[in-house]
């Protein structure tokens, strides 16, 4: 495309490295270097006004060429009528460990619903369930006690309105309208959007909108797909190639995060040096293993009582410095599932449920004829209620109490935290506490 057709309005959203590195490009290739100190203006979205925004849009650049008026964050394309999707983002966001990410999402939301500094300060960050209910379009118990969780960690980090100024959605829809001056370009980034917006529609209409949305499997991670075109991407960059085990390694040592993948995969070239072809050994050397697969392959297999597996993921993570108490977080929340989907199976879905169907069969006599169920993915209920068969109601809730007592033990003895874990899961796969303490004579008396 030549330089003069290149569309003055561009708006990239979805996958942050992928944006950050495109944004960068972009600028590279509209602003020489030596002319970005004056011919480039950067912006928050999220805390400049809409009217500085526009100030330097109409402001000539002092060199000649190109002005870019870059906006990251930009808050304009989220839509009030959608607060429930909104909110379920959130909360996705929140269970994902992106705390900071879903605090700013949900602080979003509510300056859709017009709050102000003021509002704010006067409810402390605190709200009722039945405003969190009205303002956020959740509507069940455990999704108002988790937005009430990433209020609470809002307030904490010192977190709200001050700095949040109008959105100025109106005013761009009229710059999209009217058109830039012929030196401007506007840059937006974002890291959601709603495509069903007035204002979404018009922006692709006029200018141009690059989505990086990742591609992600039924579970919720990065597709195995798109994982493997980004590193074969990155190794052509690089001039490298890599042998078919170490790929495989590095497929299962990447976790859902691109930044921290793009800094493996960096630490790999400067360890191979001038070498034209990475090794598995090159990789098993220095890559890092994310752990996130390893957290869910963990959790499978003491879903299956494969006690085995388990332990073997239990020292993977381990090893790699994951925190004791966050894999029994991890534990007793797939504990959690386990019990709601037993309670599921037993009571509700007693008549529609058979452990033998397939997903199919699954989506079409349950999922289509039930309320939302345990989660927001359909294909993680049916798992769910197939791991659930497993178990027993009384072995769940014995279990809980051995997570409990696990818990005291790491915070309170000297037992090694490993050993800790180990026999928890033991106790889990093997299934031998409940049935002990079912038969457990009374201790004789002195």
């Amino acid at each position: 495309m030549a330089r003069e057709d290149r569309p003055s309005l561009l708006l990239l959203y979805g996958d942050d490295f992928q944006v950050r590195g495109a944004t960068a490009a972009l600028i590279n290739d509209l602003v020489p270097s030596q002319n970005r100190a004056f011919n480039l203006e950067k912006f928050d979205g999220r805390s400049a006004g809409w009217d500085e925004v526009e100030a330097a849009l109409v402001t000539p650049p002092f060199f000649p060429g190109k002005k870019v008026v870059l906006v990251e964050n930009a808050p304009y394309f989220l839509a009030q009528e959608r607060k429930g999707e909104i909110a379920a983002k959130v909360i996705d966001l929140w269970n994902e460990g992106k705390q900071e990410e879903a605090a700013r999402l949900l602080l979003d939301l509510l300056s859709l619903q017009g709050w102000t500094e003021e509002e704010w300060e006067r409810v402390q960050g605190k709200l009722s369930p039945s405003q969190i209910a009205n303002l956020c379009g959740a509507d069940e118990e455990k999704d108002v006690a988790q937005i009430e969780e990433i209020l609470a960690f809002c307030r904490n980090r010192g977190l709200g309105f001050s700095q949040r100024k109008s959105r100025g959605g109106h005013r761009l829809a009229e710059i999209i309208e009217q058109g830039l001056p012929p030196w401007a370009v506007l840059l937006l980034t974002a890291v959601h959007v709603d495509r069903r917006t007035r204002l979404y529609r018009s922006f692709e209409e006029k200018g141009k909108v690059l989505d990086f949305t990742l591609e992600r499997d039924r579970s919720g991670r990065v597709a195995r797909d798109a994982l493997a075109e980004l590193i074969e991407r990155r190794l052509k960059e690089a001039g490298k190639k890599i042998d078919a085990r170490g790929k495989e390694i590095v497929l299962q040592r990447a976790g859902n995060q691109l930044w921290s993948l793009h800094q493996e995969l960096e630490k790999l070239f400067l360890y191979t040096g001038d070498l034209p072809l990475i090794s598995a050994e090159d990789v098993e050397a220095v890559f890092l293993d994310q752990g996130e697969d390893w957290i869910f392959d963990m959790t499978g297999a003491l879903a299956q009582k494969d006690a085995a597996v388990a332990l073997k993921h239990l020292a993977r993570l381990l090893a790699q410095g994951d925190h004791p108490l966050k894999i029994l977080a991890v534990l007793a929340s797939e504990v959690r599932r386990l019990l709601a989907a037993r309670a599921l199976i037993e009571g509700e879905l007693r008549e529609r449920w058979k452990k033998s169907m397939t997903y199919t069969q699954f989506q079409t006599h349950v999922v289509g004829k039930s309320a939302q169920l345990l989660t927001r993915n359909p294909y993680g209920d049916y798992l769910a209620l197939q791991r659930a068969e497993n178990f027993t109601m009384p072995e769940l809730i014995c279990y809980l109490g051995e997570i409990r007592d696990a818990d005291v033990r790491l915070k309170s003895t000297s037992t090694p935290p490993p050993r800790v874990l180990e026999r928890l899961i033991l106790e889990i796969c093997l299934g031998n506490k409940l049935a002990k303490r079912a038969n457990r004579a009374p201790a004789p008396t002195a």
